[in-house]
């Protein structure tokens, strides 16, 4: 049996049960004096929570415009086969057409054979960042079309293990029937991976669009780009190029504008919390007469106070962040200029370091628009007029480690575009260096289970004693042994162990490769002193994790205990549903207090309209449960959320009780 213990640098290597430290009380008081408790581990978990990535730039500040749905009156002349509801009934995974209530707020698609039209928006776009979440039933079939001509596919793909230019999320192929049978299609590019769910879920869907450009002539000088689309909150496409109109467009031509379609003739779809930003293309935010000052004096904490020394370096310069930033040491680099707005307004600007804690300031008429905190910079949106405005900003950098950082701008209609340039200077002498590997990804074997130790990201801090289970069948999942959780299920690719290798390994964090759904990461038994307290955030004092042993093909089974109670864990692939059976046996002696065990957490948790389970969430994903099972869970709802448990008493001791989680 192995023994579980966490990658930590900070703790002793012994290979100890696990537990956890809550605040001292009389009833954990004799615990934390008992051997378990080891304050070297707790030190490591303290340390840990501060270990935190940087350098990234968070998302766009300027919110976007939301459809309303509560009618189509945005839409043009609009066929029979699309109506509004306020939600979706029957049973998605079986049914083909959608089962609507009646109300506003979601968009619903139903064809028939006199009703089969597409949708089309009654405003035009260019470049577009369109949000949108939609729902398929089983089988079905639909396109997102950006300015009615580039199709970004929707399909029930769910199952898929490698899409074609067929399947959800593909940026769909042109057609020229003069090329031949067989070779009509062309320039068609699949997802990188399956990132769909399963019929009847929500899922969300994210497009950044380029429109083609186009000459005074109106000759195109730049095809249309697909910058970013992410399927589920996985980046599925970057940088795709489409030279024409995809097959079954709306329009044969191009041009600089046209509208947002919804394909309506193949099949039921629904889609809702759609948003979007429509950009100008002439309007960019820009900056003249740039100037700098470099001092190489010890930073200070207040702006300005390295002002009243001599500047080792000043001059003029195009663009923030080039030649003229240290490639290291410790200095403050401060800009001054001329910021350009096209568009009267609310701009925001963001600023991230690429390395370290540099705090950046930037101000904008004497007024703070990014605010010194570690490793950046925090946004204050400002109002501004057309035309042009001071811009100030100050670079403090006080480590040895690599300097650099970006400013990011963006306004109404006008697009995100970073202000800053990358550095291109080379130290003199210094030998060139190949480009830094950004992932190191480990896989299954083709027969056998793999395991791998890390930390695991999650929010609000990563889990310290935690592994990686991935499988031949492509279905992995993290399971943390502090309280037996699933922290999250994944398909596709298994691991990247980049930051488990890279550098010192200081963030040790392993982190799916494949599209994945974040789970609950609540002790999955616990001893409830009544049916009115909620559920535990942490495991209980007298939970111990046992380690885990091995079935011959690599697949474990956990143990752990809590009290008197003995548990085992198998979570295993259910290759018929493309999803994870667990089954959990309880053993041993009932407690004074209740024992339970919780299967799910959310908003809301639906029974199944045909009795085999419940839908977690807002549609987020399948509970199943098999159609003999002798343990029944219940809902219950504490503090505005609700809980599937299955409480544990003698009559259930002994029996296992298991279900499907499909997503």
């Amino acid at each position: 049996m192995v023994r579980a213990s966490a990658p930590c640098h900070m703790t002793d290597r012994a290979n100890f049960p696990i537990a956890v430290y809550p605040p001292v009380n009389e009833r954990n008081r004799a615990f934390m004096s008992t051997p378990r408790f080891s304050l070297s581990r707790v030190m490591c978990a303290l340390a840990a929570s501060f270990m935190l990535a940087i350098g990234a730039v968070a998302q766009s500040e300027i919110p976007p415009t939301d459809l309303p749905l509560d009618s189509l009156v945005n839409f043009r002349a609009p066929t029979a086969n699309w109506q509004t509801a306020r939600g979706l009934g029957g049973d998605p995974r079986i049914e083909k057409l959608l089962t609507t209530l009646p109300g506003t707020g979601i968009l619903v698609n139903n064809p028939t054979p006199a009703a089969r039209g597409h949708l089309f928006t009654a405003w035009e776009h260019g470049d577009l960042e369109l949000d949108l979440d939609f729902l398929m039933t089983a089988g079905s079939n639909s396109g997102v079309y950006l300015m009615g001509r580039y199709e970004v596919q929707l399909f029930d793909s769910w199952g898929v293990k490698v899409p074609t230019v067929a399947d959800c999320g593909s940026i769909y192929e042109r057609w020229d029937g003069a090329r031949g049978k067989g070779r009509e299609g062309y320039e068609g590019v699949a997802p990188r991976a399956n990132a769909s769910r399963a019929p009847g879920l929500w899922q969300h869907l994210q497009i950044e669009f380029q429109a083609p450009r186009f000459d005074a002539t109106g000759r195109k000088i730049a095809n249309a780009r697909f910058i970013k689309v992410a399927l589920n909150d996985f980046v599925i496409h970057e940088n795709v190029e489409v030279t024409g109109p995809t097959r079954s467009a709306a329009f044969t031509d191009e041009g600089p504008l046209g509208p947002l379609m919804i394909q309506g003739d193949h099949g039921s779809v629904a889609l809702r919390a759609i948003t979007y930003k429509r950009f100008d293309q002439a309007a960019r935010l820009s900056v003249d007469d740039l100037t700098y000052k470099l001092y190489t004096t010890m930073p200070k904490e207040k702006m300005g106070d390295y002002e009243a020394t001599v500047p080792t370096g000043s001059g003029s310069v195009r663009q923030f962040s080039g030649e003229e930033v240290p490639p290291s040491g410790k200095f403050v680099i401060v800009y001054t200029g001329t910021l350009v707005v096209p568009i009267a307004g609310t701009y925001a600007f963001q600023a991230a370091a690429d390395r370290g804690a540099d705090p950046v300031t930037v101000l904008v008429d004497g007024h703070p628009v990014v605010e010194p905190i570690q490793s950046g910079g925090y946004t204050r949106p400002l109002v501004l007029t057309a035309g042009r405005h001071s811009i100030r900003l100050d670079y403090m950098h006080g480590s040895n480690r690599k300097s650099g950082f970006k400013l990011i701008a963006e306004g109404p209609s006008v697009a995100r575009r970073e202000l800053s340039a990358p550095k291109s200077t080379k130290l003199a002498g210094a030998k060139s260096t190949p480009e830094p590997v950004s992932e190191i990804l480990i896989e299954p074997a083709a027969d056998r289970v793999r395991l791998q130790r890390s930390f695991v990201p999650f929010t609000p801090k990563k889990h310290l004693y935690a592994i990686n289970v991935g499988t031949p069948d492509g279905l992995h999942y993290a399971y943390d042994f502090e309280t037996a959780a699933m922290l999250r299920v994944w398909r596709g690719k298994f691991l990247d162990t980049f930051e488990v290798w890279d550098g010192r390994g200081e963030n040790q964090l392993g982190k799916p490769a494949g599209p994945a759904l974040t789970l609950s990461a609540k002790p999955v038994l616990a001893l409830i002193e009544s049916s009115a307290h909620d559920w535990p955030d942490q495991p209980d004092p007298l939970w111990s994790s046992q380690g885990y042993q091995l079935e011959p093909n690599g697949q474990p089974i956990f143990h752990f205990t809590l009290a008197t109670l003995r548990a085992t864990d198998r979570i295993a692939p259910a290759t018929a549903t493309h999803g994870l059976t667990r089954t959990l046996l309880i053993t041993g002696k009932k407690t004074d207090w209740e024992s339970w065990v919780l299967l799910a957490e959310a908003e809301q948790i639906t029974p199944q309209p045909n009795g085999r389970g419940y839908i977690i969430g807002d549609r987020a994903y399948y509970l199943d449960l098999p159609a003999q099972s002798p343990v029944r869970p219940f809902v219950r709802t504490r503090y505005g959320r609700q809980q599937l448990v299955a409480p544990i008493t003698k009559a259930t001791l002994d029996q296992p009780i298991v279900y499907t989680l499909v997503w």
